[in-house]
């Protein structure tokens, strides 16, 4: 029998956090979508959307807590606001009650689900929402999982469990922010956020960066930090936890720098971090990514 899910009552009334700067986030926002190149591509209710979201939420866009994904063309195109998992994490920390949390997974294949347990301080006991697999996977329209669903089930999964589980745990501070990526349905096809293009060629930061992100291949020159080359001659073999682990840093720094990849790019490296055999390997991509947002920061 599966976990029935609590919503324990506060001990205590929450504290209302102080009210943000509307006229700096907004500014803030607007400057976002022209430094961007959405001021053009995107339409003006479009934009709107964005800017209100990111008022309403606090989000500043320059520190990747809020961005845009487009999905299809023409008729069928739509935009989605999105934000990671961290910021959930973040702003249950910061109303100062949250008391540790734990997500873990049970199960396998179709029955495979997500737990997380959230604990807070004004409540008497812990809070347990459960997410399964197949209601959750996002598939593509001939019925599979979508590509990131295909390829970490697992990290996927957790990401819904605990996106959904701290919006629940923490409804007035997490209710209104957009949903994590995981969520999305069409996600597989999303266009990530990115500068104005000319041609085919994205322009960041690094132009050579946007030339290599469209290449076939992509040389790794550069082994990992010493840290992590140390972890790997001591340990070369590489568990399931491990690898979700640093594949999630890997996804983590995606998050953060979306408009140093484009989405080939990103397949590449998350392929090549999923293949490798040892710890090694996986570190070596996690050193990668790191090399190309330093060169695009240059």
């Amino acid at each position: 029998m599966s976990k029935i899910t609590q919503f324990p009552a506060p001990d205590t009334a929450s504290q209302n956090a102080p009210l943000p700067d509307q006229k700096s986030l907004k500014e803030t926002a607007l400057e976002y979508l022209k430094a961007y190149g959405y001021d053009k591509s995107l339409s003006a209710e479009e934009q709107t959307q964005f800017v209100q979201t990111a008022m309403a939420n606090d989000l500043n866009p320059f520190k990747r807590e809020i961005h845009i994904a487009v999905y299809g063309e023409g008729a069928n195109r739509k935009v989605s606001i999105i934000t990671g998992y961290q910021i959930y994490l973040k702003r249950a920390e910061r109303t100062g009650n949250l008391d540790g949390w734990r997500a873990w997974l049970e199960g396998g294949g179709q029955e495979m689900k997500a737990v997380v347990e959230i604990f807070r301080k004004d409540w008497s006991h812990s809070f347990t929402h459960e997410v399964y697999w197949e209601e959750a996977v996002q598939k593509k329209k001939d019925g599979n999982p979508t590509q990131f669903w295909a390829k970490q089930p697992r990290f996927q999964l957790r990401k819904v469990a605990i996106a959904q589980g701290f919006r629940l745990a923490f409804p007035d501070e997490l209710g209104s922010l957009p949903y994590e990526t995981a969520e999305l349905p069409d996600n597989d096809n999303a266009q990530e956020p990115q500068p104005p293009t000319v041609g085919n060629i994205v322009k960041t930061s690094n132009p050579s960066l946007a030339e290599q992100a469209l290449a076939d291949d992509y040389p790794v020159t550069e082994t990992a930090q010493q840290t992590l080359s140390d972890e790997a001659e001591q340990k070369p073999e590489v568990t399931q936890e491990e690898r979700d682990r640093l594949v999630r840093r890997i996804e983590d720094l995606f998050e953060e720098h979306p408009e140093d990849f484009t989405g080939k790019h990103k397949n590449w490296i998350l392929n090549n971090a999923l293949r490798a055999p040892d710890r090694s390997g996986i570190a070596k991509m996690v050193a990668y990514t790191e090399k190309v947002i330093r060169k695009a920061s240059a």
